[in-house]
Order: structure tokens, then C-alpha cells, then sequence
């Protein structure tokens, strides 16, 4: 789990999104949420949290006077932790450990971290599609451009969804030949054994075999969905 928007807007328009990347539902029962006041290494506020996230789902959490527009997306409200200011850090944990952070604990920044829309203070800011985890560091320095998008005051249409391009679902690959790469001796009228690491459904044209000395070769498929033989059509020179 990760924070994947932070909305710091006019009046009570606040509310931080938690996003599940994980690949499957996760039960919120162990997680906290807490504020860390105007440079504070003490929780300010703290709040337990309840419920699921769904594979690639979010939570949002609002103060309860937000604008209806938030409200409308709300899956909890706290006017405790969601009271924050610019210069306030919040921090998800799980059973007392740090999952992630929005700003820099034990550290008064000011007004705000970072500048212009990508800032903590009268702004929404949204995690990038590449971010794939939080920092557990709570303490470490925080600018919001490394790894958020910002926008502009009371900006609210992202909320309730997150786009990321690393959810939980690892793309298949190929996981072992025959033969080998770089293998000697095998015979010229081989076939050749190809392994994914889940099953897959290929689309023609998925291969290639080439050779230095008889060239492109053409071959019938057999197998699958995870292991697949090639059987040239001419055998190698």
C-alpha cells in the first residue's frame, strides 16, 4: 500500500487516497494513519483504519466538512489526521511500521514542501503511474516532484482512482529453453523447448529462429499454455 493522492485545499477540503498495488484484497484492521504537527516526532493525531482495499482499489480518507465532491468518494473521515496544513507530515503504518510518508518527520519545513503546484500546502498532488511502493523512511528529506504530479488549488476529479503501471500483476516471461542458451553439441534436428513463467496465449508471430549458416527456419508449435515446441521445418546445418 502506498499514498497515491494528498488534496490540501481551500477550507476543509483535505483528504490523503491509499492505493493497493498489491495484487490482492488487503484488510486495513492493522493499519494507522497519523499527523505529525508543525515539525513533531510525535503523532499529533492518529486514527485506526477499517475495512478493504480491492486489488487496485483505493481508500480516501476526508475530513467530514470537505467539499461534497470529495465527501462523494470518502471511504472514512477523520477531523483529526485530515486536518492538516502544508507543513504537517502524515504517515500510513501497519502494527507500528512505517508503510509510507508525506513529508519529512521531526522537520518543520516551513510553509510547505516543494514549490509551485508540486507543493504540500494549497495544492493536490498525485503519485506517479511509476511509483510502485511508499518510503518507509519517515524521517528521510521529502520533495514532493520526485515522485508526485501537482496540481492546481481544490483540484478534486482524481480522487477515488489511481493509474499505475506496476498494480501487482508481474508481466510473464520466458523462464528456461531447450536448449540452453549457449548450449554445445545438441543435435542439428533438435527441437526446441520454450518455458514461460505462467501459462500464456501466444499470437503469431511470437518467434524468430535464426541461424548463421541454414538462415531463418520456420517451425510447427505444439504444447502450451506454458511450455511450447518449436520443430523446425528444415533441420540446422
Amino acid at each position: 500500500l502506498f499514498f497515491s493522492e494528498y488534496i490540501e485545499g481551500s477550507s476543509f477540503n483535505k483528504a490523503v487516497e491509499i492505493y493497493n498495488g498489491t495484487g490482492a484484497t488487503v484488510d486495513l484492521n492493522n493499519y494507522q494513519l497519523e499527523l505529525y504537527s508543525n515539525g513533531s516526532a510525535t503523532p499529533s493525531q492518529s486514527v485506526d483504519l477499517a475495512g478493504t482495499i480491492t486489488a487496485g482499489g483505493v481508500y480516501v480518507v476526508a475530513h467530514d466538512s470537505a467539499d461534497t465532491a470529495i465527501l462523494a468518494v470518502a471511504n472514512a473521515t477523520s477531523n483529526a489526521v485530515i486536518n492538516f496544513n502544508g507543513d504537517d507530515a502524515v504517515v500510513l503504518r501497519k502494527n507500528g511500521a512505517v508503510v509510507d510518508a508525506i513529508g519529512q518527520v521531526g522537520v518543520d519545513p516551513g510553509s510547505q514542501w516543494g514549490t509551485g503546484n508540486a507543493s504540500t500546502q494549497d495544492n493536490t498532488i498525485r503519485r506517479k503511474s511509476t511509483i510502485c511502493q511508499g518510503d518507509t523512511n519517515e524521517t528521510d528529506p521529502f520533495d514532493p516532484s520526485i515522485e508526485w504530479d501537482g496540481f492546481a488549488q481544490d483540484t478534486f476529479d482524481g480522487l477515488g482512482t489511481h493509474a499505475s503501471s506496476c498494480d501487482g500483476d508481474i508481466a510473464p516471461a520466458v523462464s528456461a529453453t531447450t536448449p540452453a542458451n549457449n548450449a554445445t553439441d545438441v543435435a542439428a534436428d533438435s527441437d526446441i523447448a520454450v518455458t514461460f513463467s505462467e501459462p500464456v496465449t501466444v499470437v503469431d508471430p511470437w518467434f524468430t529462429i535464426s541461424c548463421t549458416n541454414s538462415g531463418t527456419h520456420t517451425a510447427a508449435v505444439t504444447g502450451g499454455p506454458t511450455t511450447f515446441t518449436l520443430n523446425p521445418d528444415n533441420d540446422f546445418t
